[in-house]
């Protein structure tokens, strides 16, 4: 084996802003990440080489060690071969020198494998080992071809050193699964993965992370595999998967691919020390705003039957004919006088190149001067007036922003302005409570029809909790807008210690995340900054960054590639978990 041990201590999280936030009483793990290349069909042989690389992680430490996905039989695998050769039955004798090996060290490992039960199941599994012995095992719900969808819920074990969730691999494309663990309470995320790539697996891991205010860690492989399962064999080339480490906040600690590496190709043990709050250990506690402030009654169209695999991805009723919508987003720093933003938003609108049906302004883009919404004819009046103007001037079928809503006994709370042509300007509640504003309305997210689109439009930090886009998407949303206050505007931002603000790159990354759930998007937040999105129908097709500075860009989707959506199916105790109170 290489040898090469990356190391990285408990100061390396001294920027983690939700760790630092609260008690300073906490627990200390050293994480090894296991980076191997397990041969196809030569279990033997993986077994003893992770018997070898758990034994030295151990010695060297570890409190926990965590495999790839796969990793005593490599990835190319039939059904026919598990259940023939490669799978593992429980109580998984194969394993036997692993699990003397953590009940030796008091320590947890994770091993990624092939299980076939007595019943000839067969899955893609998750072993843990802990102390005690065996403890736990998850299953793989996305599906791979040879294996069945995981039917167990997803559990969290609590250690001296945090409470663990597990998932595998592409299980954390979508956000649902590694919800459900936060929600459970887990502090640690466990990823064995077989991830290859350059295709920004670490981003979709760092929104997961930041999301829900937990570590994330990943053990991916290398090497390559010749797949001869399809008729003429291909082969996989590996050294760009990354093995990786994420803290709570979603900032990359350690992150790894053997290609990169400048000495020859290897198995390499990858060591990160996590900290987690004594106080978080054992229960559900989690300081992360889109975790401590969710609305369960505002996502009920998860439960509901469309785009499910196992009912043959059924579309959402009623969708407006397929074709192209022309979608713009107009990055800029709003002032705090609205004729000066009014101005702002006509000069950069000149500058477009051609018209557009949707345009997406940053929150509080007009005014940052309370709206009493109790005043039948408070659009009537300046800036309002002379946005509603501007649209009808420019044939906009549609405009987004926010602004402070007034209501009545002196509450204040940020609220979505949609103007369309014809009709006076509407107000809707952000839906999630605020820090620092009234209530959150707790109602479902602003959908709408338009020619050729379904639309869904939040605001920045109604875009903060995940199940805001899953609960669009299973509505049949074709766009996504988000109208921002999101982002960071100032240092040290004290409201970015909760997960309330983001940075602006933590926000780009979430944002692509988004669009994940097969849906166009377009946002632009209140720092300047603001993105494009076109999914080409489970890929982002098309990327624009509206960047800073003042910029407008405007480009032309086709939700026809976004009609074909895939999504999770849910068993109901997946849906008790993500709906109730």
């Amino acid at each position: 084996m290489n040898g090469i041990s990356i190391k990285f201590s408990a100061c390396g999280i001294a920027s983690s802003a939700l760790l630092l936030a609260v008690n300073a009483a906490a627990a200390s793990a050293k994480v090894a990440l296991i980076h191997s290349n397990p041969g196809l069909g030569e279990v033997t042989a993986n077994v003893a080489a992770l018997d070898a690389l758990v034994e030295e992680a151990f010695q060297n430490g570890a409190d926990i060690v965590v495999t790839p996905e796969l990793a005593t039989t490599g990835f190319s695998i039939t059904r026919e071969e598990a259940v023939d050769s490669l799978g593992f039955t429980s109580p998984y004798p194969e394993l036997d020198n692993v699990r003397d090996l953590a009940m030796a060290y008091h320590g947890y490992v994770a091993v990624g494998i092939a299980e076939v039960t007595p019943s000839e199941g067969v899955y893609n599994t998750m072993v843990l080992f802990g102390p005690d012995g065996l403890i736990e095992t998850q299953q793989k719900r996305g599906l791979s071809g040879w294996h069945d969808a995981g039917d167990i819920p997803f559990d969290v074990i609590t250690t001296p050193y945090g409470d663990l969730g597990m998932l595998i691999c592409s299980d954390s494309y979508l956000p649902d699964w590694t919800r459900i663990i936060a929600l459970e309470g887990a502090d640690i995320v466990l990823v064995p993965a077989n991830w290859w790539g350059r295709d920004g697996q670490e981003e979709i891991w760092q929104t997961r992370a930041r999301e829900n205010g937990l570590w994330f860690l990943a053990a991916n492989r290398w090497g390559t595999e010749v797949d001869e399962r399809f008729g003429a064999p291909f082969t996989y080339y590996m050294n760009d998967a990354p093995s990786a480490a994420i803290s709570p906040d979603g900032d990359i600690q350690l992150i790894y691919r053997t290609e990169d590496d400048p000495l020859s190709p290897g198995d390499t043990i990858l060591y990160q020390t996590v900290v987690v709050p004594d106080e978080r250990i054992g229960n559900a506690s989690n300081p992360a705003y889109s975790l401590s402030h969710r609305e369960p009654s505002a996502y009920g169209a998860i439960a509901n039957p469309y785009y499910r695999r196992d009912l043959g991805y059924e579309p959402a009723p009623g969708l407006p004919t397929a074709g192209p919508v022309r979608v713009a987003s107009m990055a800029y720093e709003p002032a705090l006088f609205p004729a000066h933003n009014i101005t702002t938003i006509n000069q950069l609108w000149s500058t477009r190149s051609q018209d557009a049906d949707v345009l997406v302004l940053p929150g509080l883009g007009v005014s940052v001067l309370p709206v009493s919404s109790s005043s039948s004819g408070w659009h009537s009046a300046f800036p309002w007036s002379a946005l509603q103007g501007f649209v009808e001037q420019n044939g906009l079928s549609l405009l987004v922003t926010t602004a402070i809503e007034y209501e009545h006994q002196a509450t204040l709370r940020e609220s979505l302005v949609l103007v369309r042509p014809g009709m006076p300007p509407s107000l809707h509640a952000q839906i999630h409570d605020t820090p620092f504003l009234a209530n959150g309305s707790g109602a479902e997210p602003v959908l709408l029809d338009l020619p050729n689109a379904r639309v869904g439009v939040l605001t920045g930090q109604d875009a903060l909790f995940p199940e805001t886009g899953t609960h669009l998407a299973k509505a049949g949303a074709d766009l996504v807008l988000i109208t921002s206050t999101s982002g960071s505007r100032a240092p040290n931002d004290p409201l970015s210690s909760i997960g309330y603000h983001w940075d602006v790159d933590a926000l780009r990354r979430m944002w692509k995340t988004r669009t994940n759930e097969v849906v166009h998007l377009a946002a632009s937040d209140w720092t300047g900054n603001g993105i494009l999105v076109a999914n080409g129908g489970g890929y982002i097709s098309n990327m624009e960054d509206v960047g800073a500075g003042g910029r407008l860009k405007i480009m032309s989707l086709d939700t026809s590639t976004v009609r074909q959506k895939f999504l999770n199916s849910y068993y109901p105790f997946d849906l008790a978990a993500l709906l109730d109170d």
